[in-house]
């Protein structure tokens, strides 16, 4: 599917000859492949003496591209068309000894997971869903407060792209005005000493509403939001960038430390009254911040509490 769509992706009509010619394959073959590109979401108009077309220009990911905006080569690059699962892609790669650093991003993920075990859409090459995977020789004692580092990196990457303000919502996701734009979940893979994270984020690029139908939260999207589509292959670059600048600083086992200041000045909880809900208990008072190790400091009663991530949920009150 993945070759009949680059041949569209220039939204310029292409007959179903033109087209089984470049694929090698049969006029009927064609139109079977356009057929499962329809089944999965991807609009196709058909004009009779014409051919095929793309409702709109498509950008697929391209390690070329990749290389081009920066990607350092000691991040190993896999593109997909499609998987059920990137982070899942990258615990079979470290079980397999795979090396490290690598990068793993598809076109569409089919059973991507976020916090609590929810669904993640992502559409058909319309977002972004990767993974990163980063080895820590010192053990997992220097991750602590990694997620909420990877959100600053999404965050100024989010800046750098036009959008003006970008905001923090404890512990992973990012924000603008409010909404949500991006998730972060870390995984990790530890065997004595060493430990090996997987980043895995989530970033709405242009994202369908039949695709959010049940999402419980406000939401948005990139493409909403600024005067032109942005490059899905420049925001990766410069994710991946980002991430090899903040494992690099948590190598040293300093990272949150360094981080603290950077992520309260996105903190979009700060000062305000929330409700925090685990599966044993709620709990209500006024956000102010996070301390170094990157818990939530929770003001309640006059007393400050420090709660750490795992199955806890905020929200406004």
């Amino acid at each position: 599917m993945q070759a009949v769509l680059a041949l569209l992706s220039d939204n310029e009509f292409h007959s179903g000859e033109e087209l089984g010619a470049a694929l090698g394959v049969t006029r009927a073959a064609v139109w079977k492949k356009l057929k499962k590109l329809e089944s999965i979401g991807v609009r196709v108009h058909s004009v009779k003496g014409r051919g095929y077309r793309l409702p709109a220009p498509l950008e697929l990911l391209s390690e070329r591209a990749l290389r081009e905006q920066g990607v350092p080569q000691k991040v190993a690059i896999s593109l997909d068309f499609e998987t059920e699962s990137t982070n899942g892609d990258a615990k079979a790669y470290i079980a397999q000894g795979g090396k490290l650093p690598v990068l793993f991003s598809v076109e569409r993920q089919t059973n991507g997971r976020g916090r609590r075990g929810r669904q993640w859409e992502s559409g058909v090459a319309k977002n972004l869903t990767f993974s990163f995977v980063w080895r820590f020789e010192n053990g997992p004692s220097v991750v602590e407060g990694l997620s909420l580092a990877a959100g600053v990196a999404v965050a100024r990457v989010l800046k750098k792209i036009g959008i003006p303000n970008p905001g923090l919502k404890w512990p992973n996701d990012a924000q603008i005005d409010g909404q949500k734009v991006c998730g972060i979940l870390l995984e990790m893979v530890a065997d004595q000493d060493v430990c090996d994270v997987i980043i895995g984020i989530g970033l709405n690029v242009e994202m369908e509403e039949s695709f959010m139908a049940s999402v419980d939260q406000p939401w948005t999207d990139l493409v909403s939001r600024l005067p032109q589509r942005p490059s899905r292959n420049f925001i990766l670059a410069e994710l991946a960038k980002e991430l090899v600048g903040v494992c690099e600083l948590f190598e040293g086992g300093n990272g949150m430390k360094h981080f603290q200041s950077h992520w309260q000045a996105y903190d979009v909880l700060y000062n305000q009254a929330i409700k925090v809900m685990s599966v044993s208990q709620q709990r209500q008072g006024v956000a102010k911040g996070i301390d170094e190790k990157g818990a939530l400091l929770l003001e309640e009663n006059g007393q400050i509490f420090a709660l750490h991530g795992g199955e806890i949920s905020v929200r406004k009150q």
